[in-house]
C-alpha cells in the first residue's frame, strides 16, 4: 500500500473527482478526511470508502469552503480526529457558463471565492497541522486545477481566471516555503464527467468522447501523495499529455516496457513528441509504467 497510515484531507469530496480520490487513497491505506457542503453526499462517500477498505479511519464534516472560520474549524476537527496531516488536496470547485457581459457580479465572485479563496483558506487552515518534520517524507499540498490554464475558455471567464490564479498561487507558495518540507503541485485535467461539466447527467454512462471518468484521475493524486513524488514540487500535471502516454503504455509490447530505460528509449524512437512533453516529469511516467504492470 502506497499511503498506509497517511492522513489525507480532500475538499470537495462529496462527489465527482474528490470522491474518487478519497476512494483511491483509502485503497492505498490512507486515513481520510472528507468535506463538502452536503452531509448526505459525504455519508455516501464514507460508505463507499469503507466498502473498499474497512480498516481505514474516515472522518467527515460539512463546511463552506468560502467561509474561513468554517474552514479553520474543519481542519482543527480533522487534526483532532486523524492526527498530523500528511497531505491536503484543495479540490472544491465551482463553474458557470455565461456571456461575460451577462455574468452577475455575485456569480462571478462566487466562482472566484470557491476556486481561489477556497484554495488559500485550505492552505492557511492546514499549514500548522501538516507533518513537516521529515525531508524524506514531505507534506503534500495538491490543487485541482484545469486545462483552462493555459487554454482560456470563452464564456467561462470566471472559471478560467480562477484556474490561472491558482497556478500563480502555487508558484508563489512553492518559492516562499521552499525551505520547508512541503511539496506543492497542481493536477490539470481536461473535461471530466462530473456535475461541474454535465450537471445531473454526470455518471449516466453517456459522456461523450474525450470526457474522462473521475476515477481515471486518481492515479495522478496517488503519485503526488506517494514516496515516488517526494522530490516533485511546483509541477503542473497536464493530464491529457499523460493520458496519451498511458494509452501508449497499454498498447506497447511487454518487451518494450520491461523497465523504464527500455520504454524511454522506445518512446523516444517511436513518439518523440510525447516523450518531449513528459520528459521533465519522468518520475510520473515511470510510475504509470509500473502501475500498468
Amino acid at each position: 500500500m502506497l499511503l498506509k497510515d497517511k492522513n489525507i484531507v480532500i475538499t470537495g469530496s462529496g462527489r465527482g473527482i474528490g470522491r474518487e480520490i478519497a476512494k483511491a487513497c483509502a485503497k492505498e491505506g490512507a486515513n481520510i478526511g472528507i468535506t463538502s457542503r452536503t452531509f448526505e453526499e459525504l455519508k455516501e462517500t464514507k460508505e463507499r470508502i469503507k466498502n473498499i477498505n474497512p480498516d481505514v479511519k474516515v472522518s467527515l464534516k460539512t463546511a463552506d469552503i468560502t467561509n474561513y472560520s468554517e474552514v479553520e474549524e474543519l481542519f482543527n476537527y480533522f487534526h483532532n480526529e486523524l492526527g498530523e496531516l500528511n497531505g491536503v488536496i484543495a479540490n472544491a470547485g465551482a463553474s458557470g457558463r455565461y456571456d461575460t457581459h451577462k455574468f452577475t457580479p455575485e456569480k462571478f465572485a462566487f466562482i472566484m471565492d470557491v476556486n481561489v479563496d477556497g484554495v488559500f483558506y485550505t492552505f492557511k487552515a492546514a499549514y500548522d497541522l501538516l507533518k513537516k518534520d521529515d525531508k524524506n517524507d514531505k507534506a503534500r499540498f495538491i490543487i485541482t486545477g484545469s486545462a483552462a490554464y493555459p487554454n482560456a475558455m470563452p464564456r467561462f471567464t470566471a472559471y478560467t481566471a480562477s484556474k490561472y490564479a491558482v497556478v500563480g498561487f502555487q508558484r508563489a507558495v512553492a518559492l516562499e516555503y521552499r525551505r520547508e518540507n512541503i511539496n506543492f503541485n497542481t493536477v490539470l485535467p481536461t473535461m471530466v464527467d462530473t456535475q461541474l461539466l454535465r450537471g445531473d447527467k454526470a455518471g449516466d454512462g453517456n459522456a461523450g468522447p474525450g470526457i474522462m471518468d473521475p476515477e481515471e484521475l486518481s492515479k495522478y493524486y496517488i503519485f503526488l501523495l506517494s514516496e515516488h513524488a517526494n522530490r516533485t514540487s511546483d509541477e503542473l500535471i497536464f493530464v491529457n499529455e499523460f493520458e496519451q502516454l498511458y494509452d501508449i503504455i497499454k498498447e506497447t509490447s511487454e518487451e518494450n516496457k520491461k523497465d523504464w530505460d527500455t520504454f524511454k528509449n522506445y518512446l523516444q524512437e517511436s513518439q518523440q513528441n510525447v516523450y518531449d512533453n513528459i520528459r521533465k516529469q519522468w518520475k510520473l511516467a515511470e510510475f504509470l509504467l509500473k502501475l500498468h504492470k
